[in-house]
């Protein structure tokens, strides 16, 4: 469906200001903007604060970090270009000087939202990369295959996202494509952590310590690969619930329902996306106890308090707590001596 009040183009979640007035609903749907733009500011302060731990406390992966970056930097552009959305639907252009803007904006928030629908896969073949290469995966950045990743999926995105925009495809079409992509990538994160998880269990299997050549940092990619496994996991039930919803609303644009209706389930789809991108960082940061350590940190230094450090912790967050270091030691070469023998 593509509107001629948007000059023949289809943005996500375009509201005509114009309708809203006519049908004298114009106050309720400015206290919705304010309240919008509150929860945007909040998500906003969040989200500086989740770069600010990407880059200074390395909690996985280089590669992973790179492509949750990329993540976090097309909400960045979302929210701005809703905040001029909002801006001018607020009435403070009457005269449209920001015309052009406004649908420069729109194409962003259209572009970025399409990255976070079909994000979920790309999270998924790096950990496949991750397990395919995990004898020296670990041991370098290995910044080729982010670069790889992204270079594929970029131009896809776009392409669809335009093709969205100008109508080139029915809705159903993307819709589809969402669920088919999620799903997939779904799938595929805990097809990776199976697989990872076995050839963990299958190297400390008594009967197997012959077959296996893996050295220590091939173990400990194993480790890690089962570790952010885990944490993908988690955030991605998260992203797989958003953007079901999200799609599922999206999919009203194919039937011919009341404007109204149309209208109130775009102001919906906004909540929704602003729940997403709150949820998310804060599913992610639990998962994490390096981010988590961070924080405390950095609250004790704001009340002016020492900050003790915590019990290591094994990478499957085992507590390991011995208050005689002699004792930690003797067990620590009893087991690698075992896994040498």
């Amino acid at each position: 469906m593509c509107s001629p009040s948007t000059a023949d183009v289809r943005f996500i979640t375009f509201v005509n200001t114009t309708y809203i007035q006519a049908e004298n609903l114009e106050t309720v749907f400015d206290i919705l903007l304010k309240i919008e733009v509150g929860v945007l500011v909040f998500s906003w302060i969040e989200f500086l604060y989740l770069f600010y731990l990407f880059v200074f406390i390395r909690a996985m992966h280089f590669n992973l970090t790179f492509l949750f970056m990329n993540y976090g930097g097309q909400y960045f552009f979302s929210m701005l270009s809703r905040c001029l959305i909002v801006w001018q639907q607020l009435g403070n252009d009457p005269d449209d000087d920001l015309h052009e803007v406004i649908i420069i904006a729109n194409y962003l928030r259209t572009i970025g939202l399409f990255i976070a629908m079909y994000i979920l896969p790309i999270f998924m073949i790096e950990r496949c990369l991750a397990t395919f290469l995990v004898k020296n995966y670990e041991k370098s950045r290995n910044i080729w295959a982010s670069l790889l990743i992204l270079s594929i999926f970029h131009p896809l995105v776009f392409t669809s996202a335009i093709a969205y925009i100008h109508c080139w495809l029915p809705v159903v079409f993307h819709v589809i494509s969402f669920f088919i992509v999620n799903i997939i990538g779904y799938i595929g994160i805990h097809y990776c952590s199976s697989y990872n998880t076995k050839k963990h269990q299958k190297f400390y299997s008594s009967k197997c310590f012959s077959k296996v050549s893996y050295g220590l940092s091939e173990r400990f990619q194993l480790a890690e690969n089962i570790k952010m496994c885990n944490v993908l996991k988690k955030v991605q039930i998260s992203i797989l619930f958003f953007n079901i919803g999200c799609c599922s609303i999206l999919l009203m644009d194919h039937f011919k329902i009341d404007m109204m209706i149309i209208y109130w389930s775009y102001i919906c789809f906004n909540f929704f996306c602003l729940a997403y991108g709150i949820t998310v960082p804060i599913i992610l940061y639990s998962a994490l106890p390096e981010w988590q350590k961070e924080t405390r940190r950095l609250i004790f230094l704001c009340i002016g308090r020492a900050h003790v450090e915590e019990e290591p912790k094994s990478t499957f967050g085992e507590q390991m707590i011995y208050n005689d270091a002699t004792m930690e030691s003797n067990i620590y070469f009893t087991q690698f001596n075992k896994t040498t023998e």
